[in-house]
């Protein structure tokens, strides 16, 4: 573990990381209170409840919320254990988010959920074999 607090991890990993949740930040935040802005073009919009924060939108919202607390939690640690598990995290958020919006026909959210997927693999990959590295060259 004090391995994880003292490697950094790669910089373009801590830049896609603030920028996803600074994006994810304002999205939710612009959920809360323009919701009508934010989700315009959402089919389901007309339906009764579709902006109720009681409803899918609520879930979405406090999904992406709490995702953008850990990852700016993480950054501020800035603990590799826990940029890992946030990666981890968003691959799992992003992956589905591609799949739900493939299954809806939302080709454009389903186009940057999977993008941003492999960013996070990769990033994830990246992250760990640096971590391997680390380890291989102070033990020897």
């Amino acid at each position: 573990m004090t391995n994880d607090l003292t490697t950094k991890s790669p910089k373009w990993i801590t830049i896609y990381l603030w920028i996803t949740a600074l994006i994810t930040l304002g999205a939710s935040l612009a959920g809360y209170f323009k919701p009508d802005a934010l989700l315009g073009t959402w089919e389901a919009l007309p339906a009764v409840g579709a902006l109720s924060l009681a409803g899918p939108l609520g879930l979405f919202l406090s999904r992406n919320m709490a995702t953008a607390v850990v990852t700016v939690f993480a950054l501020v640690k800035n603990n590799t254990s826990m940029i890992k598990i946030v990666l981890l995290l968003r691959i799992v958020s992003d992956g589905l988010d591609l799949v739900n919006n493939l299954i809806a026909g939302n080709m454009q959210v389903a186009i940057m959920g999977g993008v941003m997927c492999l960013i996070e693999i990769f990033a994830l990959i990246t992250i760990s074999k640096k971590k391997e590295t680390h380890k291989s060259t102070s033990s020897s």
